[in-house]
């Protein structure tokens, strides 16, 4: 027996001993990586207190550090995370520590000076909040071996508007702890009507399922008298306003109205929890609530649950610090790349590199490639904002972008969906597939198109004799076409060229993310690594960024203006001899209707090239028989400005299908083929101004102090990496 009994101290002794290892563990790795790593990203759980003011808060952490203190004096109380760690060590007094942040070391303080530093550190942000905490450790025997966060309690009050935004600050404060899922919440209330607790109505709109709630009602002792043998168990399980599945206690907290304390702390704790044991088992509380009673019962709950989430954690923990480890290894060497860049002897090299694979990478989206995400547009939304970038840039006037006949933008988008069925309308796209789109769209904005002038008398007889030679109605119809058609083409024209610049100025953020979204893709193995590496470096710095973006601008302004020029001369060709046009168009017959004419399919367009070549001399002779019926001007005006308007009117829709059908193939042959081809070439050429430079040596300065915090941050790693394999090799645990 005495064997037997020496082997279960032993026992009790290595478990001891593994708890406050764990603990301790968990303590130093939150203690090394916070504010350096984002809580939502390193899944460590740990406790926060939260509830109004005056419920009984910090009673309730002295009673689980084991003696009274006050961190907080004055009236605006505390104002920033206070972390506390609580370990119990039987038989030593109780020794008071705070953390120190740079030195990664825990100092050991008196308690009234721990009291005075962690005071200071509140009332010092005055009437502000910050999330950054002060740590705090007790070690001693009669503390509970946990660790938990106390949190600035709610206001239930406002006296002006300082302490309204006050409250306000501290709202959002304890909101974001409340949110983080790694946080178990102990909310306190004061013992009462479950009914109007409004510190768990707010723990029920982050955590609906109470998972990660846990109730403290507290100073039962107040609460005794109104409590009968008829309704302790009803309100014990809330009246039906508690769910079931939340875990809750009630308990009763030292207090005492004298100056000085009546008995050790300790012993009135304890005094207490046998006391609301006593009292509520006399009134006939059920056996199952018993371990709900008390303090001691709140307190064996915790040292147990907070061992269960922290070996839980352990296997998590060490897989996201062995990833962040390779994050951080990754970082380096794309900083150091960068670094070798941004070398005053290698930067133009270094930047004109960067800026063809860009330029490669354009191509392989405008090929199609599908992994990027950015400026991914339906047409509508395309539209909306082109529209806003012209008013913006002042680049093309209402009149110019609104489509002849509609009334607005809203009336041509419902034109493109519902009556020409435009292709692949209402799909977010971007690349080569949009700029497909894009073909059908300006097509149909260039048929939309009417001479937009009524003739009169005096313009027929002023073009009959603007010349020295004699004048035929053929060269009347051609001057007065002549007159108003190269006009309006050109609006045509200008409306497309800067669709075009539009797209291709969208391309580059969509270019960058294709780049980026290499990496880890299933198309990975189809590009160059290096791809991916300049992706990265050109994410990073902005100044090579601006530098490849404004050389990509320039590229396409210079394209604009020359498919603008080229096209000009086009159609002031076309308008020179019109009728010779007639033969080579895809114009219905001359009588025929334009109001149904919609963007081609590919059946179409085959229906359209049988009945070119089928009518190619029908419709010039179907004209010159109406040129023919013309009466005379002289003795029959009005009907000869009559047939003349049908006629020019008639002519200019076959220009106007011309210009429609040759849209694409001058879009793609003078602005798209010669932006992937030119490209290239642009960025091998690019220049850095001195301003460029500048920026290049402020961010060599910048890179080199974020190599120093990534350095640190990978040896912290390495270090909690270390210790919790350690733990595991030596104590178990977290498989």
């Amino acid at each position: 027996q005495a064997g037997s009994a020496r082997l279960d101290c032993l026992r009790d002794a290595m478990a001891d001993e593994r708890k406050k290892r764990l603990l301790n563990l968990v303590s130093e790795v939150k203690a090394r990586l916070d504010g350096k790593v984002s809580s939502l990203q390193f899944p460590i759980p740990q406790f926060v207190v939260i509830g109004k003011q005056s419920v009984g808060k910090s009673r309730l952490i002295e009673s689980l550090a084991g003696e009274p203190f006050n961190f907080v004096s004055g009236t605006l109380g505390s104002r920033r995370p206070t972390i506390l760690e609580f370990r119990n060590v039987p038989g030593q007094p109780s020794k008071w520590s705070i953390f120190d942040d740079k030195a990664h070391q825990w100092n050991e303080y008196p308690v009234a000076q721990v009291m005075q530093i962690v005071g200071k550190a509140h009332n010092d942000l005055g009437n502000s909040v910050t999330e950054v905490p002060i740590r705090v450790k007790v070690e001693g025997s009669d503390c509970t071996d946990l660790g938990l966060v106390d949190l600035p309690g709610f206001r239930a009050y406002a006296k002006d508007a300082a302490m309204q935004q006050l409250s306000q600050q501290i709202d959002r404060l304890v909101q974001k702890f409340m949110n983080d899922e790694n946080n178990v919440m102990l909310c306190v209330e004061e013992a009462g009507d479950a009914a109007g607790f409004a510190t768990l109505g707010k723990c029920r709109q982050v955590d609906p399922s109470y998972r990660r709630t846990v109730l403290i009602r507290n100073k039962l002792d107040k609460y005794y008298g109104d409590l009968t043998a008829d309704n302790i168990n009803r309100w014990l399980e809330g009246f039906g306003d508690l769910p079931p599945q939340l875990m809750r206690f009630a308990v009763s907290l030292p207090h005492w109205t004298s100056p000085s304390m009546p008995k050790p702390f300790g012993e009135l704790r304890d005094e207490c929890s046998r006391r609301d044991v006593g009292a509520l088992k006399a009134l006939g509380a059920s056996a199952k609530y018993e371990r709900t009673i008390g303090f001691n019962n709140f307190r064996q709950f915790m040292e147990v649950k907070i061992q269960q989430l922290f070996s839980e954690a352990l296997s998590p923990m060490l897989a996201r610090l062995n990833a962040m480890q390779d994050e951080h290894q990754s970082r380096l060497e794309v900083i150091k790349r960068e670094l070798d860049t941004i070398n005053e002897d290698n930067i133009l090299h270094s930047t004109r590199s960067a800026g063809i694979t860009f330029a490669q990478s354009f191509n392989f989206l405008m090929e199609g490639a599908l992994s990027s995400e950015k400026n991914r547009r339906t047409m509508e939304d395309e539209l909306r904002e082109f529209h806003a970038y012209c008013d913006k840039t002042k680049c093309l006037d209402a009149s110019e972008r609104i489509a002849e006949g509609l009334p607005d933008l809203n009336a041509y988008i419902d034109y493109l969906r519902d009556v020409v069925r435009l292709p692949s309308m209402d799909v977010q796209l971007n690349g080569g597939a949009q700029f497909r789109r894009l073909m059908y769209e300006v097509e149909v904005f260039a048929r939309i198109a009417g001479l937009g002038h009524k003739f009169v008398a005096q313009d027929v007889l002023q073009v009959w004799g603007s010349s020295l030679k004699e004048t035929t109605w053929t060269d009347a119809i051609m001057n007065l076409i002549h007159l108003k058609g190269p006009q309006k083409m050109d609006n045509k024209t200008k409306y497309v060229g800067e669709r075009l610049k539009w797209f291709f100025a969208e391309q580059k953020e969509a270019t960058l993310d294709f780049m980026l979204g290499i990496k880890g893709s299933a198309e990975e193995h189809m590009f160059s690594k290096r791809i991916g590496e300049q992706a990265q470096v050109i994410q990073r710095n902005e100044t090579m960024k601006a530098c490849i973006y404004k050389a990509y601008d320039a590229a396409t302004a210079k394209l604009q203006m020359s498919f603008m020029k080229l096209w000009k001369d086009y159609t002031s060709s076309m308008f020179q001899s019109p009728m010779l046009l007639l033969k080579s168009s895809s114009n219905p017959a001359i009588g025929g209707s334009y109001e149904d004419v919609v963007a081609p399919t590919f059946e179409s367009t085959k229906e359209r090239i049988m009945n070119e070549r089928v009518g190619r001399n029908s419709l010039s002779k179907a004209l010159k028989e109406q040129i023919h019926k013309i009466p005379d001007i002289n003795v029959d005006s009005k009907g000869a400005v009559r047939s003349v308007q049908h006629i020019v009117e008639q002519t200019f829709a076959v220009i106007r299908c011309v210009v429609a059908d040759q849209m694409q193939l001058y879009s793609e042959s003078f602005f798209l083929l010669p932006m992937l081809r030119r490209l290239e070439g642009e960025m091998a050429n690019l220049e850095l101004a001195e301003e460029d430079r500048a920026r290049y040596r402020a961010r060599k300065s910048v890179l080199e102090e974020e190599a120093k915090k990534s350095k640190d941050i990978a040896q912290d790693l390495i270090w909690c990496i270390d210790a919790v394999q350690g733990f595991r090799i030596a104590c178990g645990g977290g498989d």
